[in-house]
């Protein structure tokens, strides 16, 4: 057309550098997704399903777990979570602390909830001290002779994506 540039040398460059941002863009969504697949959303009602029987050891009150099924299907594997971080100890970075279906004032003397409600995190990294709720991903591991009554553990624990 009069008046108008020629822009056809230019369409395959474009063309070309589209479909190198839309292969790029795939790969990267397969990778999230096959990651995502591999982790298992754990909920703390699934949690919950373990019964807790108390004994009697020299004088001293101890609950120990029994696991139904579905949760034993969970040990070792990959799982996703979210709930409240109440720290261990005063740092302002923690890479052991507790992981709380419910939110706490901050201090593990005050723990709300049961050991149901309970995952002990030992993170791979440093991770920072946050009220607010956050996801952390790791592989569960239950823990049945805790003897401060954790039964539940995630082992080599990071902050979820978008955390």
């Amino acid at each position: 057309m009069p008046g108008f540039p020629d822009l056809t040398a230019y369409r395959r460059p474009c063309t070309a550098r589209v479909m190198f941002v839309l292969a790029a863009l795939s790969l990267i969504l397969a990778a999230a997704t096959e990651r995502a697949a591999a982790q298992i959303e754990t909920k703390w009602s699934t949690l919950s399903e373990v019964e807790l029987l108390e004994v009697e050891e020299d004088g001293n009150m101890r609950s120990i777990p029994r696991f139904p099924e579905t949760i034993r299907a969970l040990d070792g594997k990959q799982v996703y979570m979210s709930g409240y971080m109440i720290p261990l100890g005063f740092a302002e970075e923690q890479d052991n602390f507790l992981l709380s279906a419910w939110p706490g004032d901050g201090c593990y003397f005050h723990m709300p909830g049961g050991p149901e409600s309970i995952v002990e995190i030992r993170a791979a990294e440093m991770f920072d001290f946050s009220y607010d709720t956050i996801a952390m991903t790791g592989t569960l591991e239950l823990v049945e002779d805790d003897p401060f009554g954790l039964i539940y553990r995630m082992v080599d624990a990071r902050p979820a994506d978008g955390d």
